[in-house]
């Protein structure tokens, strides 16, 4: 059994899931601290003017271990991010299939970041059929304790690193193909086939 240990990441990029998906046993750290411009409130799509990063808004009171970090809602961002999905993805080929989901979640949106970050991870493994098991951590476990520890391996700052294989995508007439973007950016297109493309990475 592969057990494998991730940072928690809203609507994480594809190099992220293709990790994860290689383990039976997914333990998702709610221990370690909040870190700004991280996957952790944050994530990159695809959009008729280029790319747009979706960003979650921190509560600055409640700044510490990811488990107590709240998110603050003076910017209504269930509904911009729901907004800016539907405008980027709603003629996708399977967005109409998975977006009552989405738009079910954006309705009962947790306020506190980890279970956000949980609830959209679920999401995701459902669609790609996920059969292992998931977990939050319970402790926090020193680095040079954990087998495969990829709680440090995803960043925004080294997206560029990654030049992942081309799909078909929403705006490519208009535009390049962009590499590294939100899972959900290859699940629209690409659907039951994004599972294979993942393991192929």
């Amino acid at each position: 059994m592969i057990q494998g240990l991730f940072s928690l990441t809203y609507w994480g990029p594809v190099t992220y899931y293709a990790q994860l998906i290689r383990c039976d046993q997914v333990i998702l750290e709610q221990y370690d601290r909040f870190q700004k411009q991280s996957y952790r409130n944050r994530c990159y799509i695809d959009g008729p003017n280029g790319e747009l990063m979706l960003n979650l808004a921190i509560d600055k009171n409640s700044r510490g271990l990811m488990r107590d970090t709240q998110i603050s809602n003076r910017d209504h961002w269930p509904q911009q991010h729901w907004q800016a999905l539907n405008t980027s993805y709603g003629s996708s080929p399977f967005f109409d299939a998975l977006a009552p989901e989405i738009e079910a979640l954006f309705s009962k949106a947790p306020e506190n970041l980890s279970e956000l970050n949980l609830a959209t991870t679920q999401l995701i493994l459902k669609w790609l059929r996920f059969e292992g098991t998931i977990q939050l951590s319970e402790s926090w476990l020193e680095p040079n304790l954990a087998e495969n520890d990829f709680r440090e391996s995803f960043s925004p700052k080294r997206r560029s690193e990654h030049q992942n294989p081309e799909y078909p995508q929403v705006f490519d007439h208009k535009s390049p193909f962009k590499s590294e973007l939100s899972v959900l950016d290859l699940i629209f297109n690409e659907g039951p086939a994004a599972y294979d493309y993942l393991r192929q990475l």
